[in-house]
């Protein structure tokens, strides 16, 4: 049962990032399907971090592309990767500890997080870089300035 579903709202237009958000949605799905079906530790726990260790590659993708056209809202856009990173990675040590219990909950989240952060910031970023295809401090670079 997909908690996340891809449709073409969530296109960027950006190939890389369409690829790698329809992979993070399937992911979801595939954790959202795991904890459903009562999935034991040694399958939520590589699922759970596959899906951590993807985001974090995403979200070099993304401030790549931000530092690469000057993007004037980088530092917001990467705090909340940071503070998702950071929540995420707090979740695997504390399920590998037995301190919670992963429930649709979680999946649910990363559903809504996924979905809401493409709607607003990656949308903003992509229309940002269509606009400025080569930011001024690459652009002042390559003149020589």
């Amino acid at each position: 049962m997909a908690v996340a579903k891809w449709d073409d709202s969530y296109k960027t237009g950006h190939p890389e990032v369409d690829a790698q958000h329809q992979h993070l949605f399937q992911m979801v799905n595939d954790l959202h399907d795991a904890i459903i079906s009562g999935k034991n530790k040694e399958i939520l726990t590589p699922t759970l971090q596959k899906l951590a260790q993807y985001t974090v590659e995403h979200f070099r993708t993304e401030e790549g592309l931000m530092v690469k056209v000057a993007y004037p809202e980088l530092r917001g856009h990467k705090r909340k990767h940071e503070d998702l990173i950071k929540q995420v990675k707090e979740l695997v040590q504390k399920y590998q500890t037995g301190q919670v219990v992963l429930t649709i909950t979680l999946s649910n989240f990363l559903a809504d997080w996924l979905r809401h952060h493409i709607k607003e910031d990656d949308l903003a970023l992509v229309k940002y870089c269509q606009a400025h295809p080569i930011g001024p401090a690459v652009k002042s670079a390559k003149l020589g300035v």
